[in-house]
């Protein structure tokens, strides 16, 4: 069985750490598993510090898609990763004539065109990460027995720094109390709930910081709202960081604030390093982050919430440990890279078995 991964996005987000998993994962098991990615980007680099195989795709959609004609013919079945990587699928499939899947990591719904309808319905199936996007899509109109839910997953944790080591790393004072957030600066992160959740905290008890690692197109507007909130001393934004999971160990706190999110694979990482979690009900965040059982869960945009569950956590460390311990858990019995990939094997092999 060979796969061709199309994934061509510029940048490493989840969605490109994912595939990167899963490939690599499938090709350990014996699975001819090949990406097809911008030559020279995030996705390609790690892909080759792996020895995962890449392919070049170029960046404009003409040139992705002569590329994709040219090499489909090698493989059984492409795995499209992004919705653009689904796009173009879907438009060269009267050329390449190669089944085709797609993951849908994102709670927002498609857009109503005759082409979205056309793609999906092309999709041999459409694997959503959670069990949201799954509703969503089938309210949307995708056939129910196209759809596949298949969450992502994260490997174990590499040997992790002391805390102590962390911090020094991140120049973070020992003396406090570390809330976390990793997220892209966008709007579905939401993190303005988190900042002023920040601001109420804040006002209550004076150790606790707040620590964002993320970079994007709200940068300057959340640091204008810290600004205004007078929270230049209590929250630090760290910018994008390179592997920003290993730093986990760091916070005493993950805060995560989306308003949307398909799954939210940063609060495995988090489950998994031992991080108590704090989180808004966004989209598939529910289904990882069962409130009082393996986090806390609060209403989406609801900042005093949110600053109560931070409060709870920080307050009682015998409840952070009760819920961490049974985190590790549901990561461990759940949302592992083995199971994930048993899951994508196992519809590969149906859709070429008819």
């Amino acid at each position: 069985m060979k796969i061709l991964h199309l994934n061509n996005e510029k940048t490493w987000r989840g969605g490109e750490r994912q595939t990167l998993l899963l490939a690599a994962s499938l090709r350990d098991a014996g699975v001819v598993s090949i990406i097809g990615c911008r030559p020279g980007r995030p996705l390609q680099q790690k892909a080759q510090a792996e020895a995962v195989v890449t392919l070049p795709i170029p960046a404009n959609n003409l040139g992705a898609a002569l590329a994709l004609i040219r090499v489909a013919g090698n493989f059984d079945l492409i795995h499209c990763h992004t919705g653009r990587g689904h796009s173009l699928a879907a438009f060269t499939a009267s050329a390449h004539r190669k089944p085709f899947i797609v993951t849908r990591r994102v709670d927002f719904l498609p857009s109503q065109n005759w082409f979205n309808r056309r793609k999906y319905a092309g999709a041999a199936r459409v694997v959503c990460i959670s069990d949201f996007i799954a509703a969503q899509l089938r309210d949307w109109g995708v056939a129910p027995q196209k759809l596949v839910v298949i969450p992502s997953a994260v490997p174990p944790p590499a040997a992790a720094q002391s805390r102590a080591e962390l911090r020094a790393k991140l120049d973070l004072p020992t003396d406090k109390k570390i809330v976390g957030n990793i997220a892209a600066l966008v709007g579905h992160k939401d993190q303005a709930t988190l900042l002023r959740a920040a601001r109420q905290l804040c006002d209550r008890r004076g150790d606790v910081l707040f620590v964002v690692m993320g970079d994007g197109e709200l940068k300057e507007d959340l640091l204008r709202l810290r600004a205004q909130l007078g929270l230049e001393s209590q929250v630090r934004f760290l910018g994008h960081l390179p592997e920003a999971q290993q730093y986990l160990p760091a916070f005493d706190v993950f805060a995560m604030s989306s308003c949307m999110e398909g799954l939210g694979s940063i609060v495995l990482d988090a489950f998994n390093a031992g991080v108590p979690v704090a989180a808004t009900a966004g989209g598939g965040l529910p289904e990882l982050v069962r409130h009082e059982e393996t986090g806390l869960l609060v209403p989406v945009g609801d900042a005093p919430a949110l600053a109560d569950a931070i409060n709870r956590l920080l307050d009682d460390p015998a409840l952070g440990r009760g819920l961490c311990d049974r985190a590790k858990l549901k990561v461990t019995s759940d949302f592992s890279v083995a199971r994930m990939t048993e899951r994508y094997q196992a519809t590969y092999e149906e859709i070429l078995r008819r």
